[in-house]
């Protein structure tokens, strides 16, 4: 059965799922009825369009709409599609957890039922829907992260949006928290949600690195710079470059070569062509006023700077890399999430599906 609607220009089919959601495009959003909603136009909104499919999690663990009302956002000024599904944790300890933590912080004004969680959530979704918002609650039941990673292929999402979870001890040993599972596993970009609202006019924080060498780190780089642009035009504000800089390395020789890598000058020349190039900075601003140059840490350089600049956002990249290493010291994303006041994004390399 078909049927044709026009909504806001566009217009789109309705076909009742039978099978796998594999099976049908990309571009559909599912229903909580069943149904798929095919966009068979999508000329408008060509900024962010690499951004136009965001699937909203919300952890009943970790209970919280600001994710949902951030997409909501970034949709309405995109006209993006949003899918929103609760993660649901039927793990003993976990509820466990949930009741000794309401008991202990007294959060009576929280829905405390999966049930009451529930209908918070889909009252919420009717709501934006009302406003002629695309948001539609998934239909599929969300028992772990890696049925969010599953359902980020099957429907081939652009984007996963949460909320920053939990990050106490007893949480890291009864599951791994949900958002740095996500950003550590999923091939999509990943946006951890906090309390920071976005003002118009906002700034950005990306990190990037300007002697990468091998192949991957330069289109994660370019990926970065591509990013950073998008937001600082949906935002209306600036971005701030940060490039983590270690400088001349001690060495007995008389003639010491200077290469790119510990050249000052070469990092400070490249992060002003990326800013010019990729319109990051307001005009008629000093061009050295948006460019930093730290010999420390990335973590400890973005947590100081995003301070200093009071950012909406932070931007880093994320290689996908999941060896011990990478597994027991965590990625930058993994290193700043706790010490930042504002919303995390990090972007993925192009191949991570692949890789992985």
């Amino acid at each position: 059965m078909l049927g044709k609607n026009v909504l806001n220009n566009n217009h789109f089919y309705y076909h009742k799922l039978g099978g796998k959601p594999r099976h049908y495009w990309a571009g559909a959003t599912f229903l909580a009825n069943g149904w798929a909603k095919l966009n068979v136009e999508s000329e408008e909104s060509k900024l962010m369009d690499s951004y136009q499919r965001l699937l909203v999690v919300v952890d009943e663990h970790d209970f919280s709409l600001k994710a949902v009302s951030r997409a909501v956002y970034l949709a309405s000024k995109t006209h993006a599609v949003i899918i929103v599904m609760m993660l649901e944790h039927s793990h003993f300890v976990n509820r466990l957890v949930d009741t000794f933590e309401s008991e202990n912080n007294g959060e009576q004004f929280q829905p405390q039922t999966k049930e009451r969680k529930q209908s918070c959530l889909t009252a919420f979704i009717r709501q934006a829907a009302q406003s002629g918002l695309n948001i539609s609650k998934a239909s599929i039941a969300c028992h772990s992260s890696d049925d969010v990673l599953q359902f980020c292929e099957d429907y081939r999402v652009d984007a996963v949006i949460l909320a920053a979870s939990r990050h106490k001890l007893w949480n890291w040993l009864t599951i791994k928290p949900l958002d740095v599972r996500l950003i550590r596993e999923s091939s999509r970009p990943v946006v951890v949600v906090k309390d920071h609202i976005w003002h118009p006019g906002g700034h950005i924080l990306s990190l990037v690195e300007p002697c990468a060498d091998d192949l991957m780190h330069k289109e994660l780089n370019e990926a970065v710079l591509q990013t950073s642009e998008h937001f600082s035009e949906l935002l209306c504000g600036d971005c701030h470059l940060i490039d983590c800089y270690y400088g001349d390395t001690p060495s007995i020789s008389f003639h010491q070569t200077v290469s790119p890598a510990n050249d000052e000058h070469f990092h400070l020349q490249q992060m002003s062509q990326y800013s010019s190039r990729y319109h990051l900075q307001p005009e008629n601003t000093p061009s050295n006023k948006h460019i930093h140059l730290t010999k420390s840490l990335p973590e400890d350089a973005i947590e100081s700077l995003a301070k200093e600049v009071d950012s909406e956002l932070v931007i880093v990249g994320d290689t996908g890399k999941t060896d011990l290493f990478s597994s027991l010291c965590g990625n930058v994303g993994e290193q700043v999430i706790d010490r930042i006041q504002c919303d995390l994004l990090v972007v993925k390399a192009r191949g991570i599906g692949a890789m992985q």
